[in-house]
C-alpha cells in the first residue's frame, strides 16, 4: 500500500510540472519595441515579455548593428492570432531561453536598407 501511495504521489508530481512549451530554434531580432522570430520562410511576431529583454541583452554581444538577427533556441508556444488581428498567423510566446548565438557568417540572404 505504501508503494502504491508513493507511486501515485510521484505521478501527480510529474504531471503537475509546468509545461514550458516546445523547443524552437530560429533567427530573432528585437528593435524599436517589436520582435520577430523567423524559421526558414515562416515569420512570427513575438509577444514581448521579460524573456525577450533577456535575449536582447545577450544578443548585443553578437550584433554589429541593432537590426542584426541572432540565432536563438527557446522553449515557447506558437499562439494563433485572432481573426480580427493584423500581422503574422502565429505569435511566439517565449517561456525559457536556452541559448543565444551569432548567425552563421556565410549567410548572404539579408537585405540591408540604407540610412
Amino acid at each position: 500500500m505504501k508503494k502504491l501511495i508513493t507511486l501515485l504521489l510521484l505521478i501527480a508530481f510529474v504531471s503537475c510540472k509546468t509545461d514550458q512549451g516546445e523547443p524552437l530554434t530560429g533567427d530573432f531580432v528585437y528593435y524599436a519595441d517589436a520582435a520577430v522570430f523567423q524559421v526558414g520562410n515562416d515569420i512570427h511576431g513575438v509577444i514581448l515579455n521579460d524573456k525577450v529583454e533577456d535575449i536582447a541583452k545577450q544578443a548585443k554581444a553578437f550584433q554589429k548593428e541593432p537590426t542584426d538577427m541572432v540565432k536563438i533556441e527557446v522553449l515557447g508556444e506558437l499562439i494563433p492570432k485572432a481573426e480580427q488581428e493584423e500581422g503574422w498567423p502565429y505569435k511566439l510566446k517565449i517561456n525559457k531561453v536556452i541559448s543565444v548565438s551569432a548567425l552563421e557568417s556565410n549567410r548572404n540572404d539579408v537585405i540591408k536598407l540604407g540610412k
